[in-house]
Protein backbone atom coordinates (compact mmCIF):
# COMPACT_ATOMS: atom_id res chain seq x y z
CA UNK A 1 0.00 0.00 0.00
CA UNK A 2 1.40 3.37 -1.01
CA UNK A 3 1.23 6.11 1.65
CA UNK A 4 0.12 9.66 0.83
CA UNK A 5 3.08 11.98 0.15
CA UNK A 6 2.48 14.16 3.24
CA UNK A 7 2.12 11.16 5.56
CA UNK A 8 5.26 9.60 4.12
CA UNK A 9 7.25 12.80 4.81
CA UNK A 10 5.83 13.04 8.34
CA UNK A 11 6.90 9.47 9.13
CA UNK A 12 10.40 10.15 7.78
CA UNK A 13 10.68 13.21 10.00
CA UNK A 14 9.59 11.22 13.05
CA UNK A 15 12.27 8.60 12.33
CA UNK A 16 15.03 11.19 11.82
CA UNK A 17 14.07 13.46 14.73
CA UNK A 18 15.72 11.46 17.60
CA UNK A 19 19.01 11.32 15.69
CA UNK A 20 18.88 15.06 14.98
CA UNK A 21 18.24 15.78 18.67
CA UNK A 22 21.13 13.50 19.68
CA UNK A 23 23.54 15.19 17.28
CA UNK A 24 22.42 18.64 18.38
CA UNK A 25 22.91 17.69 22.03
CA UNK A 26 26.37 16.28 21.38
CA UNK A 27 27.42 19.35 19.45
CA UNK A 28 26.30 21.55 22.30
CA UNK A 29 28.15 19.49 24.90
CA UNK A 30 31.33 19.37 22.85
CA UNK A 31 31.26 23.12 22.33
CA UNK A 32 30.88 23.76 26.05
CA UNK A 33 33.65 21.32 26.90
CA UNK A 34 36.06 22.82 24.36
CA UNK A 35 35.42 26.31 25.71
CA UNK A 36 35.84 25.23 29.33
CA UNK A 37 39.03 26.06 31.22
CA UNK A 38 38.63 22.84 33.18
CA UNK A 39 39.70 20.76 30.20
CA UNK A 40 42.94 22.71 29.88
CA UNK A 41 43.84 21.94 33.50
CA UNK A 42 42.99 18.24 33.60
CA UNK A 43 46.53 17.06 32.90
CA UNK A 44 47.89 19.31 35.64
CA UNK A 45 45.62 17.67 38.19
CA UNK A 46 46.20 14.06 37.16
CA UNK A 47 47.77 12.04 39.96
CA UNK A 48 50.70 10.96 37.81
CA UNK A 49 51.56 14.57 37.05
CA UNK A 50 51.18 16.09 40.49
CA UNK A 51 51.71 13.76 43.42
CA UNK A 52 55.20 12.59 44.45
CA UNK A 53 56.43 9.00 44.43
CA UNK A 54 57.74 9.29 47.98
CA UNK A 55 57.61 11.65 50.94
CA UNK A 56 59.06 15.08 50.12
CA UNK A 57 62.24 16.03 51.97
CA UNK A 58 62.20 19.21 54.04
CA UNK A 59 66.03 19.52 54.09
CA UNK A 60 66.13 19.12 50.30
CA UNK A 61 63.48 21.82 50.03
CA UNK A 62 65.76 24.18 51.93
CA UNK A 63 68.38 23.69 49.19
CA UNK A 64 65.86 24.69 46.50
CA UNK A 65 64.69 27.64 48.62
CA UNK A 66 68.24 28.97 48.48
CA UNK A 67 68.79 28.04 44.85
CA UNK A 68 65.64 29.83 43.68
CA UNK A 69 66.50 32.85 45.87
CA UNK A 70 63.08 32.75 47.56
CA UNK A 71 64.44 34.88 50.40
CA UNK A 72 64.73 37.86 48.04
CA UNK A 73 60.95 38.26 48.33
CA UNK A 74 60.03 36.28 51.46
CA UNK A 75 63.02 37.03 53.66
CA UNK A 76 65.44 34.47 55.07
CA UNK A 77 62.87 33.07 57.51
CA UNK A 78 59.82 33.65 55.30
CA UNK A 79 58.50 36.43 57.51
CA UNK A 80 59.63 39.52 55.66
CA UNK A 81 60.81 40.86 52.35
CA UNK A 82 58.58 42.29 49.67
CA UNK A 83 56.08 39.41 49.68
CA UNK A 84 52.60 40.10 50.99
CA UNK A 85 52.31 36.70 52.69
CA UNK A 86 54.11 35.92 55.93
CA UNK A 87 55.18 32.31 55.49
CA UNK A 88 56.25 32.14 59.13
CA UNK A 89 52.71 32.86 60.35
CA UNK A 90 51.60 29.62 62.00
CA UNK A 91 47.89 30.50 62.03
CA UNK A 92 47.95 31.32 58.30
CA UNK A 93 49.98 28.21 57.43
CA UNK A 94 47.60 25.93 59.34
CA UNK A 95 44.90 26.96 56.85
CA UNK A 96 46.90 26.12 53.71
CA UNK A 97 46.48 22.89 51.74
CA UNK A 98 49.74 21.42 50.40
CA UNK A 99 48.18 20.83 46.97
CA UNK A 100 47.21 24.51 46.64
CA UNK A 101 50.74 25.54 47.57
CA UNK A 102 52.15 23.13 44.99
CA UNK A 103 49.96 24.61 42.26
CA UNK A 104 51.07 28.13 43.17
CA UNK A 105 54.78 27.29 43.22
CA UNK A 106 54.64 25.15 40.09
CA UNK A 107 52.34 27.25 37.90
CA UNK A 108 52.19 30.68 39.50
CA UNK A 109 48.91 32.49 40.08
CA UNK A 110 47.17 35.14 37.97
CA UNK A 111 47.17 38.50 39.67
CA UNK A 112 50.34 37.83 41.65
CA UNK A 113 54.03 38.23 40.91
CA UNK A 114 54.85 34.69 41.99
CA UNK A 115 56.85 32.99 39.23
CA UNK A 116 56.02 29.56 37.83
CA UNK A 117 58.87 27.14 38.54
CA UNK A 118 57.86 24.32 36.19
CA UNK A 119 60.83 25.03 33.90
CA UNK A 120 63.30 25.20 36.78
CA UNK A 121 62.27 22.44 39.18
CA UNK A 122 60.97 18.91 38.79
CA UNK A 123 57.75 17.72 40.37
CA UNK A 124 59.59 16.19 43.33
CA UNK A 125 61.69 19.32 43.84
CA UNK A 126 58.59 21.51 43.95
CA UNK A 127 57.10 19.25 46.64
CA UNK A 128 60.36 19.44 48.61
CA UNK A 129 60.19 23.23 48.40
CA UNK A 130 56.52 23.29 49.43
CA UNK A 131 57.15 21.30 52.59
CA UNK A 132 60.23 23.31 53.48
CA UNK A 133 58.09 26.43 53.11
CA UNK A 134 55.48 24.91 55.44
CA UNK A 135 58.20 24.13 57.98
CA UNK A 136 59.04 27.84 58.28
CA UNK A 137 55.83 28.26 60.29
CA UNK A 138 55.34 24.72 61.58
CA UNK A 139 58.67 22.89 61.96
CA UNK A 140 58.56 19.17 61.20
CA UNK A 141 59.08 16.82 64.14
CA UNK A 142 62.64 15.59 64.68
CA UNK A 143 63.41 11.94 65.32
CA UNK A 144 63.33 12.33 69.10
CA UNK A 145 59.91 14.00 69.02
CA UNK A 146 58.55 11.33 66.68
CA UNK A 147 59.75 8.58 69.00
CA UNK A 148 58.08 10.32 71.95
CA UNK A 149 54.69 10.40 70.21
CA UNK A 150 55.08 6.93 68.70
CA UNK A 151 53.83 4.91 71.71
CA UNK A 152 50.87 7.28 72.20
CA UNK A 153 49.89 6.84 68.55
CA UNK A 154 50.40 3.09 68.95
CA UNK A 155 48.02 2.74 71.89
CA UNK A 156 45.33 5.22 70.76
CA UNK A 157 45.36 5.39 66.95
CA UNK A 158 47.08 2.31 65.53
CA UNK A 159 44.19 0.03 66.47
CA UNK A 160 42.30 1.56 63.54
CA UNK A 161 44.92 3.32 61.39
CA UNK A 162 47.66 0.71 61.78
CA UNK A 163 51.14 1.12 63.23
CA UNK A 164 52.44 2.51 59.92
CA UNK A 165 49.32 4.59 59.25
CA UNK A 166 48.14 2.41 56.37
CA UNK A 167 44.55 2.20 57.61
CA UNK A 168 44.99 -1.50 58.39
CA UNK A 169 44.74 -1.70 62.19
CA UNK A 170 43.10 -4.68 63.97
CA UNK A 171 39.69 -2.96 64.04
CA UNK A 172 39.85 -1.57 60.50
CA UNK A 173 37.92 -4.45 58.93
CA UNK A 174 34.93 -3.78 61.20
CA UNK A 175 34.61 -0.11 60.26
CA UNK A 176 32.71 1.48 57.37
CA UNK A 177 34.18 3.54 55.86
CA UNK A 178 37.61 2.08 56.55
CA UNK A 179 40.06 4.23 58.56
CA UNK A 180 42.16 6.75 56.66
CA UNK A 181 45.40 5.60 55.09
CA UNK A 182 47.86 8.37 55.96
CA UNK A 183 50.18 7.46 53.08
CA UNK A 184 47.60 8.52 50.47
CA UNK A 185 49.11 11.78 49.29
CA UNK A 186 46.14 12.67 47.09
CA UNK A 187 43.86 12.61 50.11
CA UNK A 188 46.00 14.33 52.71
CA UNK A 189 47.64 16.94 50.50
CA UNK A 190 44.12 18.22 49.97
CA UNK A 191 43.66 18.80 53.71
CA UNK A 192 44.92 21.71 55.76
CA UNK A 193 46.41 21.27 59.22
CA UNK A 194 43.29 22.93 60.63
CA UNK A 195 41.17 20.15 59.15
CA UNK A 196 43.44 17.45 60.58
CA UNK A 197 43.28 19.15 63.98
CA UNK A 198 39.48 19.26 63.85
CA UNK A 199 39.25 15.58 62.96
CA UNK A 200 41.54 14.54 65.82
CA UNK A 201 40.11 16.95 68.39
CA UNK A 202 36.40 16.64 67.61
CA UNK A 203 36.21 13.32 65.80
CA UNK A 204 34.10 12.32 62.81
CA UNK A 205 31.15 10.53 64.36
CA UNK A 206 29.66 9.20 61.12
CA UNK A 207 33.01 7.59 60.29
CA UNK A 208 33.77 6.16 63.72
CA UNK A 209 36.63 8.59 64.40
CA UNK A 210 36.54 9.43 68.15
CA UNK A 211 37.16 12.86 69.64
CA UNK A 212 40.37 13.20 71.67
CA UNK A 213 40.33 16.79 72.92
CA UNK A 214 40.28 16.84 76.74
CA UNK A 215 40.82 13.09 77.12
CA UNK A 216 43.79 11.37 78.73
CA UNK A 217 46.05 8.39 78.20
CA UNK A 218 46.87 7.76 81.85
CA UNK A 219 49.15 4.86 81.07
CA UNK A 220 51.33 7.17 78.96
CA UNK A 221 50.75 10.17 81.24
CA UNK A 222 49.46 12.22 78.30
CA UNK A 223 46.58 14.67 78.26
CA UNK A 224 45.12 15.44 74.85
CA UNK A 225 45.00 19.21 75.17
CA UNK A 226 45.30 21.61 72.23
CA UNK A 227 49.09 21.57 72.31
CA UNK A 228 49.30 17.79 72.19
CA UNK A 229 46.71 17.47 69.43
CA UNK A 230 48.75 19.87 67.31
CA UNK A 231 51.70 17.55 67.98
CA UNK A 232 49.58 14.65 66.70
CA UNK A 233 48.79 16.67 63.58
CA UNK A 234 52.52 17.01 62.93
CA UNK A 235 52.97 13.30 63.67
CA UNK A 236 50.38 12.50 60.98
CA UNK A 237 52.15 14.92 58.63
CA UNK A 238 55.30 12.86 59.15
CA UNK A 239 53.61 10.27 56.91
CA UNK A 240 53.50 12.97 54.21
CA UNK A 241 57.01 14.45 54.55
CA UNK A 242 60.43 13.50 55.89
CA UNK A 243 63.08 15.33 57.88
CA UNK A 244 65.79 13.29 56.13
CA UNK A 245 67.93 14.75 53.35
CA UNK A 246 68.17 12.74 50.14
CA UNK A 247 70.57 14.92 48.18
CA UNK A 248 74.29 14.05 48.16
CA UNK A 249 76.18 15.87 50.90
CA UNK A 250 78.40 17.63 48.38
CA UNK A 251 75.43 18.94 46.38
CA UNK A 252 75.32 22.62 47.19
CA UNK A 253 73.39 23.73 44.10
CA UNK A 254 71.83 20.75 42.28
CA UNK A 255 71.04 21.08 38.60
CA UNK A 256 67.33 21.47 37.94
CA UNK A 257 64.89 22.04 35.14
CA UNK A 258 66.52 19.76 32.56
CA UNK A 259 63.79 17.13 32.57
CA UNK A 260 60.90 18.70 34.46
CA UNK A 261 57.86 16.38 34.34
CA UNK A 262 55.39 19.14 35.22
CA UNK A 263 53.37 20.24 32.23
Amino acid sequence: MRLPFRLKNALSLIILLPGMVFLTSCSSQVAVKNDSLVAANLTRKADIEIYPDDRPSVPDGKVYWGQQNCASCHGATGSGGSATVNLADKIWMHKQKPIDQFMLVAYGKPGTNHPALTDKLTKRQVWDLVFYTRSLAVPELNDEQIMAVDPVFGSNCAVCHGKKGKGDGPLAHALEPVPANFSQFRRFYDRSDDILYDHIANGIKWEGMPDFLGKEDKAKNVKFDEEYIWKLVQYVRNFHETNLATLPEDTAAPKTGATSPIK
